[in-house]
């Protein structure tokens, strides 16, 4: 007799808790609380700083060079668009491995990767170039040409491996964030 009550002791009761384990773990399972949440929010951070772009829907890598003389801007656009007009203005001396630049002539750019977020868009600077011909150190066109297109390659392959050490990927914020972005829209009006 206590065999048969024991019996009917754990089976009626621990096959309920069973079978409201099954349909609470079932249902869980089907309102997808055991997924992983998707770690698409992305945060740059850059000189101690850090800001909050959102799910990244474009990256790539920049350019912008200018070079200067008299305050008179002679070539301004990416580094290899410069580094082309440089070479294209050479083209017609003789030896255009031994041009140099005249004292003054300042050659000034940045690069690195550029992001559009669903929040805000950034450029993240991680090349700079500054050069300057002066009558002592005078500047050969040619290796100007060849630093531009080294910076513009260096760039463009460091680029995956430059935005993956700068950004912080996470789940995206709660519904309070829609409140956040309201209040900066209305503060920045």
């Amino acid at each position: 007799m206590s065999t048969e009550s024991t019996k009917q002791f754990m089976t009626a009761p621990i096959a309920s808790i069973i079978i409201t384990i099954t349909i609470c773990v079932t249902a869980l399972f089907a309102m997808g609380s055991f997924e992983q949440p998707k770690q698409d929010y992305a945060t740059v951070n850059f000189d101690g700083g850090y800001k909050k772009i959102g799910v990244i829907s474009e990256q790539r890598s920049f350019s912008e060079a200018e070079v200067i003389f008299n305050d008179k801007v002679l070539w301004s656009g990416t580094l290899s668009y410069v580094a082309d007009e440089i070479k294209k203005s050479m083209a017609s001396e003789k030896n255009p491995e031994n041009v140099t630049w005249k004292a003054g002539v300042a050659l000034n750019g940045t690069a690195g990767i550029s992001w559009v977020g669903s929040e805000s868009s950034f450029k993240l600077t991680t090349e700079t170039i500054n050069l300057l011909s002066t009558e002592e150190s005078p500047l050969l066109a040619q290796q100007v040409i060849e630093q531009l297109l080294a910076l513009d390659r260096k760039v463009k392959d460091e680029n995956e491996a430059s935005a993956n050490q700068a950004l912080t990927l996470s789940e995206p914020p709660s519904a309070s964030f829609t409140f956040t972005k309201l209040i900066t829209a209305l503060r920045d009006m």
